[in-house]
């Protein structure tokens, strides 16, 4: 697993200066649907600030997350490329800034900066191949596996893997069983387990990973 750096961060000076002159701004409050599900919207944002969430919501009110986005992430291209309809809502976690472009204009940037173009195909690539690790392991892992591989994703993009690390905040059981496709009890059934065995523990707002390599091991990544 490789952390992806965000989308804004990895655009030259002068593409970002391009967007940033023709986007217009908006701010969310926590909870607040900036995108929502079946919406006919097309606009592409920009997390400026803030944290939010893509996701869905079944029939039973079970909610199905499919990522976290951070300052600099990109959301809302999918509808802006194939012209269809929102395929996931985005929920504000936290008071949020944002930046929105029209699809027009984001089309004729794209046309006309290469390297934004290829910047915005490489985070595509990263989508599908998160959506197809996804896939895999719903159809392959128990609850435990697809627990620590979450785990782990958090912890690579808290900071380098060095034997332990603190994610801040620490992940509720809520949000951890929306992640991996399961119900809060199994969640907090495993992670008490893991805990016992002194590989995580919760410190005030983290949960520190004590031993990547063994929670590896316990995920089968021991090779």
């Amino acid at each position: 697993m490789t952390a992806v750096p965000a989308f804004l961060s990895r655009l030259s000076e002068a593409d970002h200066a391009a967007l940033a002159e023709r986007w217009s701004t908006a701010s969310f409050l926590h909870s607040e649907f900036i995108v929502a599900h079946g919406d006919s919207s097309r606009d592409v944002y920009f997390l400026l600030e803030g944290r939010a969430r893509v996701t869905l919501y079944s029939e039973d009110g079970k909610e199905i997350a499919y990522r976290d986005l951070a300052p600099g992430d990109i959301f809302g291209e999918l509808a802006c490329i194939d012209g269809r309809e929102r395929s996931a809502s985005v929920v504000a976690r936290e008071p949020t800034y944002v930046a929105h472009l029209p699809p027009a204009t984001f089309r004729k940037l794209v046309e006309s900066h290469p390297r934004l173009a290829w910047t915005l195909l490489e985070h595509l690539s990263a989508l599908l191949r998160r959506m197809t690790d996804r896939v895999y392991e719903y159809s392959t892992l128990v609850v435990r596996e697809r627990l620590i591989l979450e785990l782990l994703r958090r912890a690579e993009e808290a900071g380098p893997l060095r034997g332990k690390v603190s994610i801040t905040p620490a992940p509720t059981h809520f949000e951890l069983a929306a992640q991996i496709s399961t119900h809060r009890e199994a969640v907090s059934r495993e992670m008490s387990d893991l805990a016992k065995r002194g590989l995580i523990e919760k410190r005030g707002n983290s949960l520190v990973l004590h031993d990547l390599a063994a929670l590896e091991a316990l995920a089968g990544k021991d090779d």
